[in-house]
């Protein structure tokens, strides 16, 4: 007999509108439960006609059973990028990085930090704000502007000084601001400068869960005195800024991400700014009551709840994701260290993605996989580039675009922004110009060197690119001369040369030459460089130990140009 054909229990009710017992459907008398089947129905027999009648299930609590396994389903990183497609347009690979990252808030201390670096109205503070959506509002700390300084007076909590051994009351010891990060995410949007996240390097670095900061506290009638300030907990760092002129340090220390600017996102990004300043109401009403966001929403909470500290990696997978990180980078540099924690975040956060489907071999922890290491990889290959570098992606991107056309011989500024506007139809100014450039020479992308034929100004030429010193500065390929030259951050030099640390003197003695190439550039013949000289008589070049332009430099010129100079100086 199935519960479907049986007669449900009646339920009765006291004064206050309690429930007080069931009864038998057919004959009134009290029921007495008897078993409960594996869908949650329940089973009750009637003591006086012996007749079986069930409880079926609300629909709520059916509603809420059903939630309840849709919420611990395994989920994969394609379906979380289709949920924050609703309110984020493309950028697939910033959302999902954001996303993880925020996620990684509630574990003990796997949490890293991130920097949106790119150039005004491309959404760099847009994508954690809308990302902020899926968290318990408690847990997120949205700052506009925060003076270094103002962090550090404005919050946290007073407390006694602990060194502090005079045998007084506790109210009038010394006192501590303690200020508690724990499992918080903090976004700072717009901000001008990086002052503030070179007084927080150690909190970045994770260097000491509770830092002293000692700062000094101006006040009205007892002027300067100082504070001692506690910074206690991990936090996750979200940083937004139009600058590029962030310290190496910061730059380590954070993962640099750049929103995307291509036509097909601005345009989408376009249609869904109309629709919600439309009609704002509608709009939000519609993306509080979506049910894949508020799953998401309620996915979030729950693997909050679960209290997950640690991540663990399994020893054999560890010794696969070294083999696979060594095997893409054969040349290890310092910052690898820092790299390699954040693919091992990124590994991390897969797992707690679908905490309910990973082993728990001890209390608040859980078991990376297999899958968990390709999607860390997948994503971090994504960003690892331009972050190894040290640069914001949206200055790579620029780079790879115009490598391309930067010519062998290099271009001015004017050339290189001549060359945005071609392949970006949009200018650049003068200011962000010299910052894309500073950080390429920084990274050693680029190579500056004086222009040969206007000494005011600089030309930027590829680190690493080969060139031809006869082709590219005479234009002639089937000169004789031809000399291959390595184009490398310290200079043009001669990649068959026994000894590359010697200045070059000349290039020949064919009077026809009309190039020099040293160490510290290329110089014209009459260009008049450092240490060289021409004579006007048989344009030979020499090289003199003085900066100078007198003819009686001229010692190591023919015989015969020295006795004409001579004859008509006389």
């Amino acid at each position: 007999m199935t519960s479907c054909k049986l007669a449900e229990v009646k339920i009765e009710y006291d004064e206050l509108g309690f429930v007080k017992g069931y009864v038998c459907p057919r004959c009134g008398s009290q029921v007495k439960f008897s078993y409960e089947d594996d869908t949650g129905t329940k089973f009750y027999k009637c003591e006086k006609c012996g007749k079986v009648s069930a409880k079926l299930k609300t629909p709520e609590k059916t509603k809420l059973e059903n939630d309840l396994k849709d919420l611990i389903k395994p989920v994969t990183l394609d379906e979380i990028k289709d949920v924050l497609n609703s309110t984020i347009k493309h950028d697939e690979r910033n959302k999902l990085v954001t996303f993880l990252t925020m996620l990684l808030t509630y574990t003990k201390e796997d949490q890293i930090n991130l920097s949106f670096t790119a150039e005004s109205s491309t959404g760099k503070s847009y994508i954690p704000l809308e990302l902020a959506w899926y968290f318990p509002k408690h847990d997120v700390l949205e700052y506009g502007y925060v003076s270094p300084t103002a962090f550090f007076h404005e919050y946290g909590t007073l407390l006694p000084d602990p060194t502090d051994n005079r045998n007084i009351d506790d109210e009038k010891k010394r006192k501590i601001v303690l200020i508690d990060l724990s499992k918080k995410i903090l976004i700072f949007m717009d901000q001008p400068h990086d002052m503030l996240l070179q007084r927080l390097r150690p909190l970045l670095s994770h260097d000491r869960k509770v830092i002293s900061h000692k700062i000094t506290d101006r006040r009205k009638m007892a002027g300067l005195s100082t504070k001692t300030v506690l910074i206690r907990g991990y936090c996750t760092v979200i940083f937004c800024t139009a600058k590029f002129t962030m310290e190496q340090q910061e730059r380590t220390r954070l993962l640099l991400l750049s929103p995307e600017t291509n036509p097909e996102k601005i345009k989408d990004a376009i249609l869904l700014k109309i629709e919600k300043e439309s009609n704002r109401k509608a709009f939000y009403d519609f993306m509080e009551s979506d049910p894949e966001r508020t799953w998401l929403r309620s996915r979030v909470k729950s693997i909050k709840n679960a209290d997950i500290e640690n991540i663990i990696i399994p020893e054999d997978l560890r010794t696969k994701i070294a083999e696979r990180f060594f095997q893409k980078h054969n040349n290890l540099i310092p910052r690898h260290q820092r790299d390699i924690t954040r693919l091992l975040s990124m590994i991390k956060a897969h797992a707690l993605l679908n905490v309910y489907q990973r082993e728990r071999p001890i209390e608040h922890s859980i078991l990376a996989n297999k899958i968990d290491i390709e999607e860390g990889f997948r994503l971090y290959e994504e960003f690892s580039v331009a972050n190894e570098l040290g640069l914001p992606p949206e200055v790579y991107n620029i780079f790879e675009k115009l490598k391309p056309q930067i010519p062998e011989n290099g271009v001015t500024k004017r050339q290189f922004a001549t060359k945005y506007y071609q392949v970006f139809n949009r200018t650049i100014g003068k200011k962000r110009l010299n910052q894309i450039l500073d950080l390429l020479l920084t990274v050693g992308l680029l190579n500056e060197e004086q222009d040969p034929e206007d000494r005011r100004q600089k030309r930027y030429t590829v680190t690493c690119q080969k060139i031809f010193s006869s082709e590219t500065l005479n234009n002639d390929k089937n000169s004789p001369e031809n000399d291959e030259k390595l184009n490398t951050p310290q200079g043009v030099t001669n990649s068959n040369a026994s000894n590359k640390g010697v200045r070059a003197n000349i290039v020949n003695n064919n009077h026809s030459s009309k190039k020099l190439v040293t160490p510290q550039g290329v110089y014209s013949f009459g260009q008049k460089g450092p240490y060289f000289l021409t004579c006007k008589l048989c344009k030979k070049t020499i090289q003199t130990d003085e900066r100078s332009r007198s003819y009686s430099n001229l010692g190591n010129c023919h015989v015969s140009c020295i006795e004409k100079l001579e004859a008509d100086r006389k």
